[in-house]
């Protein structure tokens, strides 16, 4: 039975593909002659100005935030989430979106179907969100489970992995948490993830996201029709222009992709890598990009969560021998999920302490290949060097994983059949 649902995951993979990781081995991103941003426009990046972000690690801070943000809207709100559940602790938000629904404003979110599929610990607090629409929240899921989906089950494989935000198409927020328990809403009986969100006043980023959005909305219903002129768009202060940025928004109709950004910045790193991948299954493309850089003396430095779930942990324990045979210096939680309920569920990357990475994405085959991801390349020494000071707190709890420690994790703990659900599926 296990082979029989490899094989059918495999088969649905290859026929429901989003995207590619052969940039990570091919021209132009392995061309040396190029520069980053180069490679980076040719991946597809939308290329902008940005104002300095105000930035979120702790999840009840940013609750605080998000709630000011729907209560000050005066126009739109724009959000698409990937888990998106009710529960005692998100109560107050929710009845404040309802609040704004009702009192005119238009509320439009995406969120996709797994929802009800949750596998975190939210599984045992969440209740479903349809009652906003009682509210006149325009809510409708991305790939339900659906007759149609059944017959052609390799529709149900692609996900909507994004987290996004765009308030009255001024704000814009982006990031690694959703919108459930484990993420926002937990009581002290469980700490919240280890996460960020990254909130932007911007009109730049903001039009770029509600393009976006209003692309894969129409894609999902043809009943309720979103018009994207009636989203009204602004200009941005140019004083308060102060970062380059490169958005990457692998969705529907865009030629970007999670594979050519990181592999233009991977591909062209000189010193060092820094990252929180989350789950870090790759394929072989990735593995030899990453494997490279480490031959042509840039260090590679990952920093690796523990899951609580055991099927999670079977698989990632498979193959993490791999990644410090390969030279990578792994960082690893081997008593944080033990002593603290508090996951971390970060997606970073930090490459020559100057281009930093936020937003859903995590560095694995299956954000590669399978799901619409949302990120953004930073480029900037000042923000690079405060997204590695939050890492070097992260790694407080962390012991570096040697190459025994990590074929005792597998021997004791790995499962290749768990390993090839995950990194299929996710």
């Amino acid at each position: 039975m296990k082979k029989i649902s490899i094989i059918l995951l495999i088969v649905l993979l290859i026929t429901s593909c989003v995207s590619s990781t052969k940039p990570f081995v091919s021209e132009p991103y392995t061309d040396s002659s190029l520069s980053i941003d180069e490679k980076l426009t040719l991946g597809g990046a939308t290329k902008m100005a940005l104002p300095y972000p105000e930035s979120y690690f702790d999840a009840k801070e940013f609750l605080l935030k998000y709630t000011e943000l729907i209560e000050n809207a005066e126009d739109y709100i724009l959000i698409s989430t990937f888990l998106g559940s009710a529960c005692e602790g998100l109560e107050d938000f929710y009845n404040t979106l309802a609040k704004k629904a009702e009192s005119g404003i238009d509320v439009y979110m995406i969120l996709d179907a797994v929802s009800s599929l949750d596998m975190t610990e939210s599984k045992k607090y969440m209740y479903p969100l349809y009652f906003l629409k009682e509210s006149g929240v325009h809510l409708i899921e991305y790939a339900p489970m659906s007759i149609l989906r059944i017959i052609a089950p390799q529709n149900l494989i692609i996900r909507d992995h994004r987290k996004l935000v765009v308030v009255d198409g001024k704000i814009a927020v982006l990031g690694g948490m959703n919108m459930n328990y484990i993420s926002l809403g937990s009581d002290d009986v469980i700490d919240l993830q280890k996460d960020s969100m990254y909130v932007f006043e911007s009109a730049n980023l903001s039009s770029a996201l509600t393009d976006e959005f209003v692309t894969i909305w129409n894609q999902i219903t043809a009943v309720d029709k979103l018009d994207r002129a009636s989203l009204k768009s602004y200009s941005d202060e140019e004083d308060k222009l102060v970062l380059d940025g490169y958005l990457f928004n692998q969705g529907p109709g865009t030629e970007a992709s999670m594979s050519t950004m990181f592999a233009s910045l991977i591909n062209s790193a000189e010193e060092e890598i820094v990252m929180l991948p989350y789950m870090a299954l790759l394929d072989n493309n990735m593995f030899e990009s990453l494997k490279a850089a480490v031959e042509r003396g840039v260090k590679v430095k990952m920093y690796l969560p523990i899951d609580s779930r055991e099927y999670v942990q079977k698989a990632l324990y498979y193959d993490y021998h791999r990644l410090v045979e390969a030279g990578f210096e792994v960082w690893f939680e081997f008593s944080g999920r033990e002593y603290n309920n508090a996951l971390l569920h970060q997606k970073l990357a930090v490459v020559d302490n100057q281009y930093t990475v936020i937003g859903s994405a995590n560095f694995n085959y299956r954000s590669m290949k399978s799901s619409f991801e949302i990120a953004l390349v930073i480029d900037s020494i000042d923000f690079a060097t405060q997204a590695l000071s939050q890492v070097n707190d992260i790694s407080k709890d962390m012991k570096l994983l040697t190459l025994e420690d990590a074929l005792i994790l597998k021997k004791e703990k790995g499962n290749l059949f768990n390993y090839l659900f995950s990194y299929y599926g996710g």
